[in-house]
């Protein structure tokens, strides 16, 4: 485990209150150990973007996955935790929440660092059934900005596919991190390219592209853009630019769908 001043020193560094690097760092220790006792889970969502593909991106406060086969969840996950909680001395606590959930299970993870609170680790698990994994899954070193040895190579979503499932996931519910991911990562992916992995992705869940269900989400979006963003990076980016830019994505990316 590394002392509490590294934690304290990257906080600053980051402009981020302690507990979001404190979270981020169990983050790691949890998916390198899920990454060591299991080969059915396929990292995805924030955390994927941060943890294998982008240094210093936003922090992310949970850990999303998709099965790639059928497991006993609740022992994969005790397994990791066991093993975690050996490997880096953190206190990660056994009672996992698990419940079963609409596209497959949700648990949520105690963990508590240097006698502090216990803090929480959110972990969602999709099944097979429903999801569809489009694109080849990856294999990336795990980022863990920390000063101790948490190696791992990463299963992960590739990063056209964690880009189509942001998109979607801007028609499905209202959350600022989504916004933010697709507006961040628009500019990393081939938008022609990444249309048939979104056009699968809108088509397994029964969802139309329709730019005018995402406008009239727009104040929703905004009322919850710098509460739920202020904690996860430095500087956030004014809601109206991104809120913008993204609308012009997603009209770029209506076009290409209807060329196909």
């Amino acid at each position: 485990m590394i002392p509490l001043i590294e934690i304290k020193e990257k906080a600053v560094a980051e402009g981020v209150p302690e507990t979001t690097v404190m979270k981020d760092y169990a983050l790691s220790w949890m998916l390198k150990a899920l990454n060591d006792v299991s080969e059915a889970f396929a990292l995805k969502g924030g955390t994927g973007i941060r943890k294998a593909y982008v240094e210093g991106y936003r922090f992310s406060v949970d850990l999303d996955f998709t099965l790639t086969e059928r497991v006993d969840v609740r022992e994969v996950l005790l397994d990791a935790v066991r093993l975690a909680r050996r490997e880096s001395g953190i206190e990660f606590g056994e009672d996992l929440g698990l419940r079963s959930v609409r596209t497959g299970y949700e648990a949520r993870v105690m963990f508590r660092l240097y006698y502090r609170f216990p803090m929480r680790i959110k972990i969602d698990v999709t099944t097979p059934e429903n999801e569809a994994i489009v694109l080849p899954l990856e294999r990336r070193k795990l980022i863990h900005p920390y000063s101790d040895e948490c190696d791992a190579l990463l299963l992960v979503y590739s990063l056209r596919e964690i880009f189509a499932e942001k998109v979607r996931s801007l028609f499905e519910r209202t959350r600022p991190r989504d916004l933010y991911d697709v507006w961040y990562l628009s500019g990393m992916v081939e938008l022609e390219e990444a249309v048939p992995v979104i056009k699968r992705k809108f088509e397994h869940r029964g969802l139309e592209l329709r730019i005018e269900r995402f406008l009239e989400r727009r104040e929703v979006f905004r009322a919850a853009w710098a509460p739920s963003l202020e904690n996860q990076l430095r500087e956030l980016p004014g809601f109206d630019r991104v809120f913008a830019e993204v609308e012009r994505t997603l009209r770029t990316i209506s076009k290409f769908v209807k060329k196909t």
